[in-house]
């Protein structure tokens, strides 16, 4: 395609997009994501969580140990926190999405689409896996503690990814 069709799709992309928000319709990219997905396996973060509330009750503890005069910003900073930990953990969830041909991760930072022919190897334990892409030295490291997954109804869909897709695979379990 030229550029300046490429540039068109994108621009009409947008209004539609922009129109199916308004109306209470998911994205272009959302219905074709879920499509194409086949399963999707959801687990809880709850270590960022868990910290963020940690925090807001040392601040208003140690705001009152202090005998600092505790006017509405304190416990409003300190509630906020609370309640950002509280969010965080229901709404923001680690999610696996198994397609066709290719393994959607979501993390804190965003979503990783990571084509099957790039997945150098998996690796499977009863408590973690492990996904190790080509040509980065980053690993993809699920554990059962931080991340909450079922890893038994993981472990097996993957397999069976593993196989399907011929990507080499080690099982630890």
């Amino acid at each position: 395609m030229s550029r300046k069709w490429e540039r068109m799709v994108v621009k009409n992309q947008r209004t539609v997009n922009r129109s199916r928000k308004k109306s209470g319709m998911a994205t272009i990219e959302e219905t074709s994501r879920k499509k194409d997905a086949d399963v999707v396996i959801k687990g809880r973060s709850w270590m960022f969580a868990s910290l963020l509330a940690v925090f807001g009750l040392f601040y208003l503890i140690t705001s009152a140990v202090n005998g600092v005069p505790m006017n509405a910003l304190y416990w409003f900073t300190g509630l906020s926190y609370v309640l950002l930990g509280v969010l965080i953990y229901l709404v923001r969830r680690p999610v696996i999405s198994i397609g066709k041909n290719y393994i959607t991760l979501r993390r804190f930072a965003g979503d990783k689409r990571i084509g099957s022919d790039s997945i150098e190897e998996l690796t499977m334990n009863k408590g973690h896996i492990i996904i190790q892409v080509k040509n980065v030295k980053k690993k993809y490291i699920y554990t059962k503690l931080q991340h909450r997954f079922p890893m038994d109804e993981l472990n097996a869909k993957l397999r069976e990814f593993a196989v399907r897709e011929r990507v080499p695979f080690k099982d630890e379990t």
